[in-house]
């Protein structure tokens, strides 16, 4: 203890000698270090350091503490690069006689780190030194003239952080991020060999860096070794590793790298326990690495091979799943091989081709917002294969596409074809905004070109058609896809159909003349229930303005006619109509069904509606909300009874979700079903479809049958109209 102490008494007479007798003021307020640290961190760094609260102790041995720390960021009068609650360092004695300060064992308690990279690329690691003449001129020690004269270097040995964290925000790529750190230890800064171990800890992840290098201070070695390693593990157990070793020639001039790097990461998810709202898909076996070479601020790529294995790619592309991913290039000039094979819905398919050559990738990393790479990228299905070529930017793409897929089935109740065919070219805007944001506005908006599809087969939920053909145009955010021509059932279809975007508020165009479609996918799009099964004939023109679902409904104007034929009603469906009584189970054979409306105000009111079976006649009119799903419907059934028939009125109130049908008075004011009369003997169809298609084409109903007496009078007895 005797030597400690007398070994603090020769430091304490040591400050005093460099101090210049001003030992006073050096233990009061410690300015005069406050300044010269201040001093030597511009000039190292060209960032302000600011210091709230500096005290130095003497004895036992000199120390210093610093609280509410901070140092400037890149911007000027932007958000500090670093603040810390408390700084505690030793002062080491003898740099002082050369006028350096070194700090070694250096303690920072709860640092806030904030790393911001500016839209002009400016960014807070970057660090540029102040000349040391201004550097010099600068600093005035208030000890007198001679102190401000003085040169002072600073100088860092060891270094422990607890329980921090980092913040990045990058405007230029549009990042940002956030990683708390458990602990952080620099040693033998100073040394032939600084050592780095870092752990940052969020939730049940943990992150391990260790890494060793060459002599960094006071002069940095010719040659600096890198070894590091990251290890990643999820709640104790590992997920994640990756390395870097080799080495940094020149490193203070040309910068000369010779490194290897690789990695492997179990389950791409896992990451999100550190960045949980990266929207990561699910991926797994991810592997990497590659040489890295050059000569200056930007290191090269020398080589790369990636490979993953089953990703999902729902959140790119609905229904697309990755079996396989490789990437491959052994050399700068060569061109980055990829080989993907998947899946789209229930279709097996492959992607190979390349991308432009490490080099040129190496390009776009520099400069993404005007570096472009050639891209040759063929898309095959067994023989049949699809070409892709073109540029591939950050900024902007252009591709031609051309060829065809033999098969493209897009997974239960989706669209199937054959013998695709495809030819044309696209153009894209801000590619990389696309890709992050890909919803159908962003690519009508971001997208330019024309292209030509045809299918000499389609088939959908059990409708079929032939020679389908379309011509898509998307120009200056205006998607035209126009004319729509397809044949099914021996009918003609035609419509086309417009999305304008380029304004305030897209404005949509829709006609048909006709257009056969599944009425199960129509039931669905408009939120009506699944009353009956068949083929929906549409024919109209719809015009519409609005940037969702609901402002399109409202301001639609326009007619539309739908008819169905051969098709099929449950007695679910019948019960809706008209009350629960009816004891009709299982399917009702349709033979035409017709409806024909105008739409506007938010309302589509209907003229015109129709249903025809073998015994079952109905007609009527009403109003149905779009957006509400409001019913008012007077409907008219009409059972066939051998010659003669019997019916009543119904009016359905309520919504699609909940129908409230009831018996509406006859003219006499009386409530009830009238029996008797002619059941018009003739087929009703002919004319209900002519009025619902507005003249167009379409299939023909089949003849009626008679003979159905039996269910009506099992239907008549379920109403209560006889035992």
């Amino acid at each position: 203890m005797r030597l400690k102490w007398k070994i603090g008494l020769l430091a304490g007479a040591a400050v005093v000698l460099v101090g210049g007798g001003s030992v006073l003021s050096a233990t009061q307020d410690a300015t005069w270090l406050r300044t010269r640290v201040a001093a030597a961190i511009e000039q190292s760094t060209g960032r302000q350091l600011t210091v709230g609260h500096l005290h130095v102790w003497l004895l036992p041995f000199p120390w210093v503490e610093a609280r509410d720390v901070g140092l400037s960021g890149v911007e000027d009068g932007g958000p500090d690069m670093l603040r810390a609650e408390t700084v505690r360092a030793r002062l080491a004695l003898a740099p002082l006689f050369h006028h350096r300060i070194v700090l070694d064992d250096v303690s920072i308690t709860n640092p806030h780190v904030v790393l911001r990279r500016l839209a002009d690329g400016r960014a807070d690691w970057a660090f540029t030194p102040k000349p040391a003449s201004l550097a010099d001129a600068q600093t005035t020690a208030p000890s007198g003239p001679a102190g401000g004269q003085l040169h002072w270097n600073f100088g860092l040995t060891s270094l422990q952080v607890s329980k921090g964290d980092v913040q990045w925000q990058d405007s230029l790529h549009n990042r940002s991020g956030y990683v708390p750190v458990e602990s952080l230890k620099l040693n033998h800064l100073e040394g032939e060999k600084p050592a780095l171990e870092a752990i940052l800890q969020r939730d049940k992840g943990r992150v391990t860096l260790t890494a060793q290098t060459g002599r960094l201070a006071p002069a940095m070695a010719d040659s600096l070794p890198v070894e590091a390693k990251l290890v990643f593990q999820l709640d104790g157990h590992p997920a994640g590793l990756a390395h870097l070793d080799g080495t940094v020639s020149d490193p203070a001039g040309k910068r000369g790298y010779a490194l290897s790097f690789g990695g492997s990461l179990g389950q791409l998810q896992n990451l999100e326990v550190f960045f949980p709202h990266a929207g990561l898909p699910q991926g797994q076996n991810i592997s990497v690495d590659g040489l890295i070479g050059g000569e200056g601020k930007q290191p090269l790529l020398q080589s790369l091979h990636a490979r993953a294995g089953q990703v999902d790619l729902t959140q790119l592309l609905p229904g697309a799943t990755l079996s396989r991913l490789t990437l491959d290039a052994n050399n700068p000039d060569e061109a980055l091989a990829i080989v993907l094979e998947g899946k789209l819905g229930a279709q097996n398919l492959t992607l190979r081709g390349g991308v432009g050559t490490l080099a040129q990738v190496a390009t776009i990393a520099q400069d993404p917002l005007h570096a472009t790479l050639p891209a040759d990228l063929t898309l095959t299905d067994g023989e049949s294969n699809l070409h892709v070529s073109g540029t591939l930017g950050a900024a902007q793409s252009g591709l031609d596409v051309h060829g065809a897929l033999a098969h493209v089935a897009l997974g239960e109740n989706n669209p199937t074809l054959e013998d695709l065919k495809i030819d044309g070219h696209l153009d894209a805007q801000n590619t990389l905004s696309l890709v992050r944001k890909h919803t159908a506005l962003d690519m009508i908006r971001g997208l330019n070109g024309a292209l030509d599809v045809q299918a000499p087969h389609f088939a959908w939920r059990g409708q079929s058609w032939s020679a389908v053909a379309a011509h898509v145009a998307v120009q200056n955010a205006r998607l035209s896809i126009d004319p729509i021509k397809a044949e099914s059932d021996g009918i003609q279809q035609s419509g086309h159909f417009v999305y304008d975007a380029a304004g305030a508020v897209p404005q949509l165009d829709v006609s048909a003349r006709p257009v056969l479609l599944p009425l199960s996918v129509v039931q669905q799009v408009v939120g009506a229930p699944a009353l009956m099964r068949g083929t929906l004939a549409l024919v109209g023109t719809v015009s519409a303005h609005g940037g969702n679902a609901t402002a399109l409904q409202q301001s639609a104007v326009g007619h539309i006619g739908a008819s169905v034929v051969d098709g099929e009603i449950g007695g679910a469906a019948l019960r809706t109509l008209l009350g629960p009584q009816v004891p009709l189970k299982g399917k009702m054979p349709v033979r035409c069904f017709g409806a024909h409306l105008q739409v506007a105000d938010g309302t589509a009111t209907f003229d015109l509606i129709g249903l025809e079976t073998d015994f079952l006649s109905l007609h009527g009119h009403g109003t149905v909300g779009l957006g509400t799903h409001t019913l008012d419907l007077l409907l008219s059934p009409r059972l066939a009874l051998g010659g003669a028939s019997a019916g009543s009125d119904v009016r359905v109130t309520g919504t699609f979700a909940a129908p409230v049908p009831k018996m509406e008075p006859t003219y006499s004011g009386q409530y009830g079903i009238t029996i008797g009369g002619d059941d018009g003997g003739g087929d009703n169809c002919p004319t209900l479809l002519s009025a619902a298609r507005e003249g167009a084409a379409g299939p023909t109903a089949k003849a009626p049958e008679h003979g159905k007496g039996g269910k009506v009078m099992n239907m008549l007895r379920g109403l209560g109209l006889f035992q």
